[in-house]
């Protein structure tokens, strides 16, 4: 496997809150891929797809995709519940269905996509970014995410109860739901979301808010604390 450039690890604004950080140079990883067959679809290491269109592409428990590019990923469904997807990256897709649920993620770019529902609950991602991306349900419950960004997409609905969130980043995103209930937060930057309603408030405790976005959940934060604002 070919070496990996490591991101030099920032500081996103005041108040110390570190950046996400990340691995994956796929200049370098995905270089010189072997071109994969659309039709028969059945190689996951090494391998650069394009205009794939499935029904369903269904990955067994213990499964492995890595260093792969997947350019026009047309699915009915995607399965990869228990599987690692590892050091790829995925552009151009359209999935109304992802069920993903205790898989491990690792280094992994997506661009350009279109995704439904999208079931990952206890997962673990690490060095994971989404970019101008649309999302639907995303149902992270209960799972572990360091190093995670999220840059110029829409999010019908994120649901982080009781995950557990590290260097998690939303640069110019709009959220319209966003469920906090019993999340553990560390170094989670809101400040460049455009955020709807905020479900379990008192799970943000360690995020990063800006003082707009204090404001708009200032009636949260007093029905929170059981006050009375009168005046």
């Amino acid at each position: 496997m070919a070496a990996r450039t490591r991101t030099p690890r920032g500081r996103s604004g005041a108040g110390g809150t570190q950046a996400p950080v990340f691995d994956l140079d796929e200049v370098v990883v995905l270089a010189d891929l072997a071109p994969g067959d659309a039709d028969r679809f059945d190689a996951f290491v090494g391998v650069a797809y394009s205009g794939v269109a499935r029904d369903t592409w269904d990955l067994a428990v213990g499964d492995t995709v890595e260093a792969c590019r997947f350019d026009g990923l047309e699915l009915g469904s995607w399965t990869l519940r228990g599987t690692h997807l590892l050091e790829s990256v995925v552009a151009g897709a359209n999935v109304p269905a992802v069920s993903g649920a205790r898989s491990g993620w690792r280094d992994v770019e997506v661009r350009d996509s279109r995704f439904g529902s999208v079931e990952v609950y206890d997962t673990s991602w690490r060095g994971i970014r989404f970019t101008r991306c649309k999302l639907g349900y995303v149902n992270l419950r209960s799972a572990e995410l360091l190093d995670v960004a999220f840059v110029d997409c829409t999010i019908d609905e994120i649901d982080l109860m009781d995950a557990a969130a590290r260097r998690v980043s939303f640069d110019g995103c709009r959220i319209a739901t966003l469920n906090a209930s019993g999340a553990k937060l560390t170094d989670v930057d809101l400040r460049g979301a455009d955020l709807g309603q905020v479900v379990g408030i008192e799970g943000l405790r360690g995020a990063t808010i800006s003082a707009e976005q204090l404001q708009l959940m200032a009636p949260a934060f007093a029905e929170l604390l059981g006050l009375t604002v009168d005046g």
